[in-house]
């Protein structure tokens, strides 16, 4: 064999290794507890999905957890009655293994309204304002709709913006496939959380549903 063979052989293998493992399945999805900044200063609960494969690697960055190269950020093993992660810069650390987040079945349906509200900045107070609120609706139909508004405020001058999508959306475990009117389809991460029906996540997103929402 040339040289020149031997080496396409060897790059290739390589990248099907890596496409392999790129693709690994995920086992779970955990959600690390925390704390972020909303409208006017306040510091609410936040909670942060940790994506967990198959083959030992997690990832903290939900957007990126159903792309062709997701970013991983370290090991995970089961301890227990918690999950261990060994992140690749950081300390060690644990979450409660009652924080797993659930999986929607193969064909499940969803029914409702589902909200996500976002801000900061502090009205009264010459802090520039931002805020933008995003509305899933989903029916048992298989069809979805997304309104957004976004504005912005600042002393003596302000800002908003809206717009609407629509299509048809399919769960499957730890996943959803938004199709838009277009043609165009994207497949995000998926999860209830663990202790309400009513909250759900969607790729970075985490929505709360309206009441009468399963």
């Amino acid at each position: 064999m040339h040289r020149r063979q031997a080496f396409l052989l060897l790059a290739l293998g390589a990248g099907l290794t890596e496409a392999a493992s790129a693709a690994a399945p995920i086992d779970a999805v955990v959600l690390k507890p925390g704390t972020a900044l909303g409208y006017g200063g306040s510091v609410a609960l936040a909670y942060r999905p940790l994506v967990l494969f198959a083959d030992g690697r997690y990832s903290a960055d939900a957007a990126s957890a159903l792309t062709p190269q997701p970013r991983f950020d370290g090991r995970w093993q089961r301890d227990g009655g918690a999950y261990a992660f060994s992140p690749d810069t950081g300390k060690a650390f644990t979450v409660p293994a009652k924080l797993r987040a659930r999986s929607a079945p193969q064909g499940g349906q969803l029914q409702g309204s589902y909200r996500s509200l976002g801000g900061v900045g502090a009205a009264g107070q010459g802090v520039p304002v931002v805020a933008a609120a995003k509305t899933l609706q989903f029916d048992r139909d298989g069809s979805w709709r997304s309104d957004s508004a976004a504005g912005a405020t600042t002393p003596g001058l302000a800002t908003s913006s809206r717009s609407a999508v629509a299509g048809r959306y399919r769960l499957d475990g730890h996943s959803i496939t938004l199709t838009y009117a277009d043609g165009r389809s994207e497949t995000r991460l998926f999860y209830v959380f663990p202790d309400s029906d009513r909250v759900i996540g969607i790729g970075a997103g985490v929505y709360t549903g309206a009441k009468g929402a399963p």
